[in-house]
């Protein structure tokens, strides 16, 4: 760091010392910055695309599922019934299925991890025809 324009020239500068011998890892403490491979190949353009879709189904189900939780507490305490516990309570396991579907397929670049993306994706699809457009 440089002195500051209003310093003296004999005023002394603040710089960091480092001292490297405080620093020393040994063979057993290096961490690679690279991720292990895991077999799989990089995931490409339509898996990407796979992945967004299915997060964004389940992003949409759990909203669904905190409106919906909002919905039967406000019902219940104006006396009135609301949507159902059952109701809820299928949507939320509906919604906590997709959510870790959809963490597995982001976790995973192998082609298996398409899969669960569609799996995602398949749970939130039945849901929604099952409790909304039956």
């Amino acid at each position: 760091m440089r002195a500051s324009a209003g310093r003296g020239a004999g005023e002394a500068t603040t710089q960091p010392r480092i001292n490297t011998e405080d620093h020393r890892t040994t063979a057993g403490d290096a961490v690679s910055a690279v991720p292990p491979d895991d077999g799989g190949r990089p995931v490409g353009a339509g898996g990407r695309a796979l992945r967004g879709v299915a997060g964004a189904f389940v992003a949409g189900l759990l909203v669904l599922t905190v409106a919906l939780a909002g919905v039967q507490l406000w019902g219940f305490t104006k006396g009135g019934i609301g949507p159902g516990w059952v109701m809820l309570s299928a949507h939320v396991i509906a919604a906590v299925a997709a959510l870790l579907l959809q963490l597995a397929a982001d976790r995973v670049r192998r082609p298996v991890g398409g899969w669960y993306a569609l799996g995602a994706m398949a749970v939130v699809l039945a849901t929604l025809s099952y409790w909304w457009w039956s």
